[in-house]
């Protein structure tokens, strides 16, 4: 009989947490509808300014492998990189000169850099680093992605394939 009593109690908490999350998206798919028209041009702006930057980026060393646009409240943006070439810290100071106008490339540059050298000081038997996923909302957030050396090694022979 007790363990019945659990059971019902628990599957009611389980309905109740189910259907506040479920109120909870049902409130922020509504907040994202009533966002005026001037907050979502000065998202697209932000994405585009995004967009902009990446193959400056690209001279700095950092490939972007994809790009994710969160449509939410806060909205965000989210670049995963793979370093391909090592940039002296001269080019790194030319480029940060030439594009001083750009806070955007700027930001994420510094980012992608302390990040690097972050994951430089990391080491794992059975995993090797795989890319950098920077996402731009508030807060920011830096992400270091590793990849098991088993998997790592199947995606590296595919691609050998490809």
């Amino acid at each position: 009989m007790k363990e019945k009593n659990i059971l019902k109690k628990t599957g009611k908490t389980i309905t109740d947490g189910a259907d506040q999350i479920f109120e909870q998206f049902k409130n922020g798919i509504s907040k994202i509808g009533d966002l005026g028209s001037n907050t979502k041009n000065k998202f697209i702006e932000y994405v585009k300014d995004v967009f902009n930057v990446l193959p400056i980026l690209e001279k700095a060393g950092f490939r972007t492998n994809r790009l994710i646009v969160g449509v939410s409240i806060p909205p965000s943006v989210e670049i995963h990189f793979t370093r391909f070439k090592e940039i002296d810290k001269e080019e790194i100071d030319i480029l940060y000169e030439e594009y001083k106008d750009k806070k955007m490339f700027k930001m994420i540059l510094k980012s992608l850099l302390l990040s690097n050298d972050f994951q430089s000081k990391l080491s794992s038997e059975s995993l090797v680093f795989s890319e950098t996923c920077i996402e731009i909302s508030i807060p920011p957030k830096i992400s270091i992605k590793y990849l098991n050396k088993d998997i790592a090694n199947i995606h590296k022979i595919e691609a050998e394939f490809d």
